[in-house]
């Protein structure tokens, strides 16, 4: 899942209300942020297979410790205790809201994956039910879940200004760009470069999530 994996940490926010929204963005991709590294790097692997799945050419065959259930579960117990310890207030249901924003990219990968998803690092289980091989609704999942729970998060919130009041609508359009670039752009040939990229893109997803942190409020 690309765009999808945001409506968490939309529904996240309206929980926690003292979570910046753009850790929440980020804690929704931590675990692709850090395979964008690990691919980089040479610690996982991917290839490039033209018409994999109907939704993309990446055959994600080796990402044992980002995408494997327990060490997904490991990546989210680790991202709620780092922020409960962090934040000034509301350490335990921040922390819990965190980790669970963490674990919620493996669960949505879940849906979309064939099965590539491990068990655990070395396991033979894998799983996945394979939506990416249905593209129409694939994409309609996601733009379904992703505008869906921008509108809960909306409806729990107020703008600061008249900025605040436009924000959503650029930022809607700006993802859905990046969404949309994501998916028609072949990727590089070089996988490090690959890696990076992906992990550019979600620093600057995250920076379009801090507009909403500085431009609106909790009701």
């Amino acid at each position: 899942m690309f765009i999808g994996h945001y409506a968490p940490a939309f529904i996240g926010k309206r929980i926690a209300k003292t979570v910046p929204l753009w850790v929440l963005f980020a804690a929704v991709q931590l675990v692709d942020i850090a395979w964008g590294v690990f691919i980089a790097t040479g610690v996982e692997h991917v290839r490039i297979i033209e018409g994999f799945t109907a939704s993309n050419s990446l055959d994600l065959y080796d990402m044992p410790w980002t995408h494997s259930l327990v060490m997904a579960l490991v990546w989210s117990l680790g991202a709620g205790l780092v922020w409960a310890a962090l934040a000034r207030r509301d350490k335990t249901l921040g922390g819990i809201v965190v980790g669970a924003a963490v674990f919620s990219h493996w669960l949505t990968d879940l849906i979309v994956h064939v099965p590539d998803l491990l068990l655990y690092p070395g396991s033979d289980i894998k799983f996945g039910f394979g939506l990416w091989n249905n593209f129409p609704v694939a994409m309609g999942l996601e733009l379904t879940i992703f505008l869906g729970s921008m509108a809960i998060y909306l409806t729990g919130t107020r703008a600061r200004g008249g900025f605040g009041r436009v924000w959503p609508f650029i930022a809607t359009a700006l993802l859905l760009g990046l969404f949309y670039l994501g998916m028609t752009t072949p990727p590089p040939d070089d996988i490090a470069v690959a890696g990076y990229s992906a992990v550019v893109m979600y620093g600057v997803i995250c920076a379009i999530a801090a507009g909403f942190d500085l431009t609106r409020e909790a009701k």
